[in-house]
């Protein structure tokens, strides 16, 4: 049976992005930035909203809807909040003179949040596609600026290479088993077929989520993007990619063991035969992920390119979630701990960045650690939401990435992976130096040249929006770390 209402965020969102688009040339320049971003804004928060009315079903065998995906929606739709707050800083204070860039972000919100329900191929083909498609526009909304356009080329190159890599393996799924659902049999006989398939849409996925060995695109696209577009990506489409390596994932253990399918996502699985290969794959991925992400994010001074390669780290720390609470030994799978670290690192770092681009001042290019020298005592309210949203990327009580990290590591332990527990517990020591460096910048006694224009009162229109959204990114940050039970997903 289909329940097309669990649809409805999206609808929503999807009809917000024509309503803007649609109003844009009807507004004059200068008021394009002080109200379409009020009217993107009203349509994200209903359709955060409208998942009340959402039930744990199908859509067409299609779509699914249950717990997980609904936090993950409402993870997404506060990070593209977060990221129409920053736009309208940034474009305001550039005088852009378009206002398309907040009807892009909210058809690439709805792409997120389709593929989060997706559970068939072609389905999140289609969610990935209109995920990609507006931010390639984004990252290069900046048609005069050579690193904007360095970024946007690299990134639509592969991104269609990848895609194309993925639709190759779709069709080899498709060949294999007859269907191109997640939790489709595999046919006597093609089991090589189909683990070819698996394999490249798992690495398309990767892709898309900015995992090594494939997140070489990461740090030149997010330093081409303004700061507040790269935060929604780092938040938005890493949501949407890993949540669907997490419901591909269950169709591969599924489909290989024969079992019945288990699209809800809350509820643990159990797998009757593991493959040892994939087991290796998902260390392989995790453990590079974490490695280079760490040790090059200390020789960066650009925030964008230090949260770039936080961003390859912690898709390895998530990965780990696959293999919880005991795939290796008993086969058993819930990756209750993967979601919650993925939601606590969206919101943080869709937060951090945010908040980042309004610390920059007029050009957000000037982002550098030398640039925000001294910024937090001049804006102390946005630099201490900041402070937060950086205090849980690195892993620091009370915020939620503490209890995020600490509830991914202890299972890896009770799974017998203890020593790539302790080798992510390291590496996350590593990181928390470039996360505190940043704070630690912010207040700083502040520089001759950092006593900038850019705290005007002519700043006042584009600010009320982004402070907002800041504050609450910082407050459900800690209202996860101190609340315990919302960790228990599920």
């Amino acid at each position: 049976m289909s329940n097309y209402i669990n649809l409805l965020p999206v609808i929503i969102v999807a009809v917000g992005a024509l309503v803007a688009l649609a109003a844009e040339p009807f507004i004059k320049d200068e008021n394009k930035h002080k109200i379409l971003p009020w009217v993107a804004s009203f349509f994200v928060l209903v359709g955060m909203a409208s998942f009340y009315y959402s039930s744990a079903d199908t859509v067409m065998n299609l779509y699914a809807m249950d717990p997980v995906r609904k936090l993950l929606g409402v993870a997404i739709l506060l990070c593209a909040f977060l990221g129409i707050a920053g736009l309208q800083w940034t474009l305001g204070h550039e005088k852009f003179k378009g206002g398309e860039a907040y009807s892009l972000l909210m058809l690439a919100t709805c792409g997120a949040l389709l593929m989060t329900q997706a559970i068939d191929f072609l389905a999140l083909f289609i969610g990935m596609e209109l995920a990609s498609f507006p931010i390639y526009a984004l990252v290069g909304i900046r048609r005069k600026d050579e690193n904007a356009n360095e970024g946007v080329f690299k990134y639509f190159v592969s991104g269609s290479i990848f895609s194309a890599i993925f639709l190759y393996g779709v069709a080899l799924v498709y060949g294999a088993t007859g269907s191109t659902h997640f939790f489709a049999s595999c046919i006597q006989g093609r089991e090589a077929l189909y683990g070819v398939g698996v394999l490249l849409t798992v690495v398309g996925l990767l892709f898309k989520a900015g995992a090594a060995p494939v997140h070489f695109w990461v740090a030149d696209v997010y330093t081409g993007a303004s700061v507040a577009v790269t935060g929604f990506m780092a938040a938005v489409v890493k949501v949407g990619a890993l949540a669907a390596l997490a419901s591909v994932w269950l169709g591969i253990l599924v489909t290989r063991a024969g079992t019945a399918p288990a699209w809800n996502l809350a509820e643990p699985v159990t797998i009757a035969s593991q493959s040892k290969g994939l087991f290796y794959m998902v260390l392989i991925v995790a453990l590079a992920s974490m490695i280079i992400g760490a040790f090059s994010g200390l020789a960066q001074k650009s925030i964008r390119r230090i949260l770039a390669f936080s961003a390859v780290m912690n898709a390895g720390f998530i990965v780990i979630g696959l293999l919880l609470p005991n795939y290796a030994n008993e086969g058993t799978v819930q990756m209750g701990a993967m979601f919650y670290f993925l939601i606590t690192y969206a919101v943080a770092s869709a937060g951090a960045l945010t908040g980042v681009a309004y610390l920059a001042g007029k050009d957000d290019r000037n982002e550098t650690l030398d640039d925000i020298q001294g910024r937090g005592r001049k804006r102390p309210f946005v630099a201490l939401g900041v402070t937060v949203c950086l205090a849980s990327l690195a892993g620091l009580p009370p915020v939620a990435g503490f209890l995020a990290k600490f509830t991914l590591f202890t299972e890896a332990f009770s799974s017998g992976l203890g020593w790539l527990a302790i080798a992510g517990f390291g590496l996350s020591l590593v990181a928390a130096v470039y996360y505190l460096r940043i704070a630690f910048v912010l207040f700083m006694p502040l520089k001759d040249e950092a006593e900038c224009k850019c705290c005007c009162k002519c700043s006042a229109p584009f600010s009320y929006l982004l402070k907002f959204s800041v504050t609450v990114a910082a407050l459900v940050l800690l209202a996860m770390g101190v609340v315990p039970n919302i960790a228990l997903i599920g």
